[in-house]
């Protein structure tokens, strides 16, 4: 079976690219290769060459989203049987590979638990296992409102990889949530698992980061979930109220200074002490303004 693990790098992350490399070095399950996109980092062969696990390099330029798709599209034309993704600015269990590969000859995607970690917290804690029993399967619904699936915590059989990724805009900000709504909505099944965990870097420079709560990341995630329920409705007709709803409240918000301000008050105020991502992102009506 040929393994791939997939992921980017980028110069925000290369302060942590070396213990996500050490955490791949160390995996239990050793026969996989890295297909590493290289977005805007000089010398990256300087760092790569020090592991002894085979890495393929490829550079790639563009938005978040161009760049996944087209790393996709890569990995998919080397034949890869099963994609693992992986976040540079992240690193993985010992087990992760191992876990991956013997749940996905049963189910088509698996997604694996977080663990939040970062600079102001002083004990890792989970991100998910309040939400998902071990072995849950995952349905549309249950990534409706907010995400739990992201390019750091799930592997897919790449003969479920859906081909209308490609149709997913540039300029789109979550491209993991519109890619694994768009495989849910075509049928792959997904199951959670906490028998091996991803440790989920919190910085200022994440691009979601579901523990931050300035007003600039709270705007961001308007614009975010704005943007995901116009593409998805071209997909599912069941979102155009949620689309509706989202682009008045994108307006509103822009257009309202003093509006804004209760909105982030009530959004920071009203999150679950866990939020998974975009969940504290809510309409007016939902946060009672």
């Amino acid at each position: 079976m040929n393994i791939a693990l997939f992921s980017v790098i980028h110069p925000n992350a290369l302060p942590y690219f070396n213990e996500f490399l050490n955490s791949l070095a160390n995996q239990t399950h050793k026969d996989f290769t890295l297909f590493l996109v290289n977005d805007g980092v000089s010398n990256i062969e300087e760092i790569i060459h020090r592991f002894d696990f085979n890495i393929i390099l490829k550079n790639i330029g563009g938005t978040p989203s161009a760049v996944r798709k087209a790393g996709i599209e890569w990995v998919l034309l080397q034949g890869a049987d099963i994609i693992i993704f992986a976040d540079t600015d992240d690193y993985f269990m010992d087990n992760r590979i191992e876990i991956s590969q013997s749940i996905l000859a049963q189910y088509d995607i698996v997604f694996n638990e977080l663990m939040i970690i970062g600079k102001n917290i002083q004990q890792p804690f989970p991100m998910l296992e309040h939400r998902f029993k071990e072995g849950a399967e995952l349905s549309i619904d249950n990534i409706k409102y907010s995400n739990c699936m992201g390019f750091s915590n799930t592997a897919i059989n790449t003969k479920c990889v859906t081909k209308s990724f490609s149709q997913v805009p540039d300029d789109i900000i979550a491209f993991d949530w519109a890619f694994f709504l768009l495989c849910l909505h075509e049928g792959t099944k997904a199951v959670f698992t906490k028998q091996t965990a991803t440790y989920y870097r919190q910085y200022e420079n994440n691009i979601a980061s579901p523990q931050s709560f300035t007003e600039d990341q709270l705007m961001r995630g308007v614009q975010v979930k704005r943007n995901h329920y116009r593409f998805i409705l071209r997909f599912v007709n069941k979102y155009e109220s949620i689309s509706k709803e989202f682009d008045k409240l994108f307006e509103k918000l822009n257009t309202d200074t003093t509006l804004r301000a209760k909105y982030c008050h009530e959004v920071k105020n009203q999150s679950p002490p866990s939020p998974l991502w975009w969940e504290s992102i809510k309409t007016l009506e939902e946060l009672g303004l």
